[in-house]
């Protein structure tokens, strides 16, 4: 924080970023939707569709608007026979975070020793 007598304080906030996906990646629907755009860009007619039971319309609006936000989604235009309209897909960066997901969920072989670390603090 940076204090002039003359100057307004400026709160510095590090991080602002990860904290703000860490509270989206936390909320219910999210990763089912992140999950849906790694196997395909879609409208989110398609998205609201079938997350209508995880996420309400705003809800799903507003986790949209807060990934473009944060750089991990973005929107395509897309062609169709009637209109134009636009797809959401990954930027590289949400690229790199279903990556990082997809790793984090699979099971993790530790060495015997390790097991018996973490055997003995999950029993407290």
């Amino acid at each position: 924080m940076y204090n002039n007598k003359n100057s307004k304080v400026i709160k510095i906030c590090p991080y602002g970023k990860c904290k703000e996906l860490g509270r989206t990646l936390g909320k219910d629907g999210t990763l089912e939707l992140l999950y849906l755009l790694e196997e395909e860009p879609r409208r989110y007619k398609d998205l609201d569709k079938t997350l209508e039971k995880q996420l309400s319309q705003s809800s799903l609006s507003r986790r949209l608007k807060i990934l473009q936000n944060l750089n991990i989604i973005k929107q395509h235009p897309k062609r169709s026979e009637r209109r134009e309209t636009h797809v959401y897909d990954f930027t590289l960066r949400g690229e790199r975070l279903m990556t990082f997901l997809k790793d984090y969920e699979k099971e993790i072989k530790l060495p015997s020793e390790q097991q018996k670390i973490v055997e003995i603090e999950n029993k407290k």
